[in-house]
């Protein structure tokens, strides 16, 4: 997907673009197991939100970005923190020209999720399987990048070709410097037509959209559109498919943490779909290999729900909340009050109080508990929009690992943010 050389093999004549991109779907033998599986997705993302208020499941989804980012990258060979992430955010960028290399991929991934999540959730006509959309991805995806590293990007460090944002490359390249990966350049336009039309998740209905959700992830890697880039556009356009068919529009769970800690297989699963017929020099692609690439593209997908389950157990985060607030009323410069908690706890769970309604939680006179929600305003813990407007939840940075110890281990987080 990345570090791409180019390939001087010569341009042919290619057969029907649609000989390219079947079956669409595994076919008979394999379709019932599957469609199974995607019942079984899509109620569980579904029963993984309905356990979060709506306000509290926005920031959570927000910071989870974050995570997307950070393993998106990591699955590139780019590795930075979840720290270095916002301090990029905020424009603040390392010295050394490899880590801030890595925080620009990163604040990028972000910004275009982010950007790209509001047309999605928004009622309208839109292909996110077009040209058009998959284009405006890479765009805007280098568009956050310096100059500098606006050139295709081998083993060896940054190359002299340029990535063209937005632009269907117009070259063959090669993945190890020998063989031709994906279709010639000259057959790219026909081609992701054909994938535009063919896997629209309007010409599907009920689980065989998540099923068309999976099997387009293979088929678009495979086409390899850009010069560069690649992997990291095709992990954000199934996001982006996954929240346009409804499911995990709150961002809860990270498909791209479980294909970073399933690297080698979900390269392996990638390539092995993708088969040669020597004898006619042509690829295509087994119904049965295609069944499997889905296979374990849902298995990703469910082990990744059930692990966001077990991490955002209620009663569990009412005790690391618990177990927060006491080691900053004990330990810290700036001791946060012990009954903050309880102001904490409920807005978690609640989503969004009016700020009246904290005199009652917290059970005090209103001076005292003002004097409470302007400190846990000032440390990011809760959030308002004005003096009158309701509270929700904030997560700054060191609440991570308190609040979700399973999801920030140390690599993530930062050494500094170890508990």
């Amino acid at each position: 997907m990345e570090n791409n050389k180019l390939a001087n093999e010569p341009a042919r004549k290619s057969k029907d673009p649609a000989y390219y991109l079947t079956p669409l779907l595994p076919e008979k033998g394999n379709i019932g197991p599957l469609k199974d599986m995607a019942q079984e997705i899509i109620a569980a993302s579904a029963g993984l939100e309905s356990k979060v208020a709506r306000e509290t499941a926005i920031v959570l989804g927000d910071e989870l970005r974050l995570i997307n980012s950070y393993y998106s990258n990591l699955i590139e060979g780019h590795k930075t923190t979840i720290p270095d992430i916002n301090m990029a955010l905020k424009n603040n960028f390392s010295q050394d020209p490899e880590k801030k290399y890595a925080q620009e991929l990163c604040a990028a991934h972000v910004e275009t999720e982010k950007r790209f999540m509001e047309f999605v959730n928004v009622p309208q006509k839109l292909n996110i399987c077009s040209q058009r959309f998959l284009s405006e991805i890479h765009a805007a995806f280098y568009v956050n990048l310096s100059e500098e590293h606006l050139f295709t990007h081998t083993p060896k460090g940054f190359s002299k070709a340029p990535v063209n944002p937005g632009q269907i490359r117009d070259i063959n390249v090669s993945v190890d410097g020998r063989s031709l990966h994906g279709p010639f350049h000259q057959d790219l336009p026909a081609l992701l037509k054909a994938f535009a039309q063919s896997y629209a998740p309007d010409q599907f209905h009920g689980d065989e959209r998540l099923i068309a959700m999976a099997a387009s992830h293979h088929r678009l890697t495979w086409l390899h559109p850009f010069r560069d880039g690649n992997g990291r556009v095709v992990r954000l356009f199934s996001g982006l498919y996954l929240a346009g068919i409804s499911v995990n529009k709150s961002n809860l769970w990270s498909l791209s943490r479980g294909l970073s800690r399933n690297k080698k297989r979900y390269m392996f699963e990638l390539w092995a779909t993708d088969s040669l017929d020597e004898q006619n020099d042509v690829h295509y692609f087994d119904d049965d290999l295609l069944a499997d690439f889905c296979k374990f593209f849902f298995e990703i997908c469910l082990d990744q729900i059930r692990f966001m389950e077990d991490l955002l157990r209620l009663d569990q985060i009412e005790n690391r909340i618990d177990w927060y607030v006491e080691t900053r009323a004990k330990h810290d410069k700036k001791p946060l009050r012990i009954e903050a908690a309880k102001l904490l706890r409920a807005v978690f769970m609640r989503g969004a109080i009016p700020r009246g309604m904290a005199v009652e939680i917290l059970n005090m006179s209103e001076r005292s508990a003002r004097r409470i929600v302007s400190a846990l305003i000032e440390n990011g813990l809760l959030q308002s929009q004005s003096h009158r407007a309701p509270l929700t939840i904030g997560l700054p940075i060191g609440v991570l690992p308190y609040y979700f110890p399973d999801l920030y281990d140390p690599s993530v987080i930062g050494e500094e943010y170890i508990v």
